[in-house]
């Protein structure tokens, strides 16, 4: 055995060796322990690790199926866990409150489209968009056509003038399902006003339900998604007379081949509609920015199109400052819809 003195100098490399493993590893265990306290972020994104995005629409629709195929692809590029929650409770108003008193962290976000505006514009909602929410990203589709007029099958009408010419000669005669203060509505008393008829309004709830009531007999014309009217077109229990395009070009409907523009029947009667995506007021400018570009890029991706351009829901999301000065001016300009189809609640 060496002599202790002989000993010292490895005793002594042990013992400093000894303090720098333990260095390491408290080192480790606080980086550890920061993580931890961040698991609430997705890595990399800035953005909670969960996100339920409430959807006011039922499962399966076309509002339904947009939001589905974006939130995936989001997940996948921010790393973060996007749950879709259907919640059509209060037609709508009960998601978007959901959204509007969450916390500002991202954790609850509002995908809907302009019914919200115009549920704010006829006072079915006594808060707007603009005001009371953080815009984060503002969609629209590529499509020039959007909503289709659709009759039963076995209607006498074969033609958007023949129902007008119906119309004209029996006021009020002509049963026209919508969702009351929904887009459906709008767009029918913009019908009406163009073709200077007049109809009666019946509640016949959401496009599915409106494809249904058609079939069924409750009503004789509604306007729904062109996506979700092409089965029954195609299978004959419904006939599409035309359909409203997003400006005064016109255009063909690419869904429905054949179907022509209401503007290109002589009718003076465009529609467009927005897609949104909102949080809670005063949310953090650059996790509303960082929110913004995985939507912008999501709707771009291949995967996402595959879905989207075959159902008719091709889009683009414009710039933050573009997409809300769209939101602002249509706002206005339903306010203005509104009050000239006397659609404002007292």
């Amino acid at each position: 055995r060496p002599p202790r003195s002989t000993l010292f100098p490895y005793t002594t490399l042990f013992r400093s060796m000894r303090k720098q493993i333990l260095s390491v590893m408290l080192a480790g265990a606080m980086v550890m322990a920061s993580l931890t306290g961040c698991g609430s972020s997705a890595s990399g994104s800035g953005l909670p690790k969960n996100i339920e995005l409430q959807v006011p629409a039922k499962a399966g629709g076309g509002t339904d199926v947009v939001a589905r195929a974006i939130a995936t692809q989001v997940g996948k590029d921010s790393g973060s866990n996007l749950t879709v929650q259907n919640n059509t409770d209060g037609s709508g108003v009960v998601a978007m409150e959901k959204v509007r008193s969450a916390k500002p962290d991202a954790s609850s976000l509002l995908f809907f489209h302009t019914t919200m505006l115009i549920k704010t514009a006829t006072g079915v909602y006594d808060h707007s968009a603009v005001d009371d929410f953080t815009v984060i990203a503002v969609g629209q589709g590529t499509e020039k056509t959007g909503y289709v007029l659709v009759v039963p099958g076995d209607s006498p009408y074969n033609t958007t003038e023949d129902l007008v010419e119906a119309a004209k000669a029996a006021p009020g005669s002509i049963l026209m399902g919508v969702e009351t203060g929904g887009s459906s509505h709008i767009m029918s008393g913009l019908f009406a006003k163009a073709t200077g008829i007049d109809v009666k309004y019946v509640e016949a709830g959401s496009d599915t339900e409106k494809l249904t009531a058609l079939v069924g007999g409750s009503i004789n014309a509604a306007l729904v998604n062109q996506n979700q009217a092409k089965q029954y077109v195609e299978s004959g229990k419904a006939k599409a007379l035309g359909c409203f395009s997003v400006d005064e070009t016109g255009g063909e409907s690419a869904i429905l081949p054949g179907v022509t523009s209401f503007v290109d029947q002589g009718y003076d009667c465009t529609f467009t509609t927005l897609f949104l995506v909102l949080g809670p007021k005063d949310m953090k400018a650059e996790t509303v920015t960082a929110l913004h570009d995985y939507f912008e890029s999501a709707v771009v991706n291949p995967e996402v199109q595959n879905v989207l351009k075959p159902a008719g829901f091709d889009m683009t999301f414009f710039s933050q400052e573009e997409g809300l000065q769209k939101v602002k001016d249509q706002q206005e300009s339903l306010n203005g819809v509104v009050d000239m189809l006397g659609l404002k609640q007292k």
